[in-house]
C-alpha cells in the first residue's frame, strides 16, 4: 500500500487524499497475510481470552504446509520475544523466563519435527507437486494463562496478558487420507514418499525393517505394480514384478 500511496502522490498530488483509500479499506482489501494472521490470533488469545482457529487452504502446490510451519514458528517468536522482554524488565526471574521459553520452542519444534514422518506417510508426487499432502492436518496448539486468578486485566497490564499466555502443550489430528493412493495413482504420479524411501535406505536399515531379502532381486520402485512410474499408455506401470 505504501508504493501505491507513493505512485498516486507522483501523478496526482492534488487529489492524492481521494484517491489513496484508508487504512480499513486497505486492510479490507488485501490478502490474509500470514505473520498478521498469526498475530492477530496470538493477540485474541492473550488479551481476550478466546480460542482461535487459524484455516490454512488453497490449490495444490500453494504452499499451505509451508505456511502452517512459519505461523508456528512465529507464534512461538511472539512469546519468545515477549519472555526476553520480561526477562530484562525482571532479572530475579531470569533464570525461569529462560527455561520457560525454552520448553515453549521445544513444543513448537516437536510439532515442526513431526512433519517429516506424516509427510512420508500422507505426501506424494503429483503432476502438480513433488511434494503434495494427500491428507488433511489439524494441528492444536494449547496454551496456559499464567495469570493469578483473580487479577483485572486493563489496557496497563496488557503486556502482562502477553506474558502470562504461555505455550504449554500441542497435539495434531490427521483425517481423509487418500488411501486409494496406496493401490493406485494416476500417469506421472507415484505412491507415498514411504516406499520410495524404503527401498533407498542402506542395506542395514533394510535388514532392521525386514525387507532386505524382498528387495535382494527388485532394486527399483518400477520393479513394483503399485510403485512404478506410470504412464500414459492405459496407466499400467513401467514394469511389473
Amino acid at each position: 500500500s505504501g508504493s501505491s500511496s507513493s505512485s498516486n502522490n507522483n501523478n496526482n498530488s492534488s487529489n492524492a487524499a481521494a484517491t489513496v483509500p484508508s487504512s480499513s479499506v486497505v486492510k479490507k482489501s488485501l490478502e490474509p497475510h500470514v505473520y498478521e494472521v498469526s498475530a492477530m490470533s496470538f493477540r485474541g488469545l492473550a488479551l481476550e481470552g478466546k480460542n482461535q482457529s487459524i484455516l490454512v487452504s488453497g490449490e495444490s502446490g500453494a504452499g499451505k504446509t509451508e505456511t502452517v510451519k512459519i505461523c508456528l514458528d512465529h507464534i512461538a517468536t511472539i512469546q519468545g520475544g515477549l519472555l526476553l522482554k520480561k526477562k530484562k524488565q525482571d532479572k530475579a526471574a531470569g533464570t525461569k523466563q529462560k527455561q520457560t521459553a525454552a520448553a515453549m520452542s521445544d513444543i513448537v519444534q516437536r510439532v515442526l519435527d513431526s512433519n517429516p514422518l506424516l509427510e512420508a506417510f500422507g505426501n506424494a508426487k503429483t503432476v502438480r507437486n513433488d511434494n503434495s499432502s494427500r491428507f488433511g492436518k489439524f494441528v492444536q496448539l494449547q496454551f496456559m494463562d499464567s495469570k493469578p486468578s483473580g487479577k483485572s486485566s486493563s489496557s496497563s497490564s496488557s503486556s502482562r496478558a502477553y506474558q502470562s499466555c504461555l505455550l504449554v502443550g500441542s497435539h495434531v489430528d490427521v483425517y481423509l487420507l487418500e488411501k486409494s493412493r496406496v493401490v493406485g495413482h494416476a500417469p506421472g504420479e507415484q505412491n507415498y514418499h514411504i516406499f520410495y524411501q524404503m527401498m533407498a535406505a542402506s542395506d542395514d536399515l533394510q535388514r532392521d525393517m525386514g525387507i532386505s531379502t524382498v528387495l535382494r532381486n527388485k532394486s527399483s520402485p518400477a520393479s513394483f505394480p503399485y510403485l512404478g512410474i506410470r504412464n500414459n499408455n492405459g496407466g499400467k506401470p513401467a514394469q511389473h514384478a
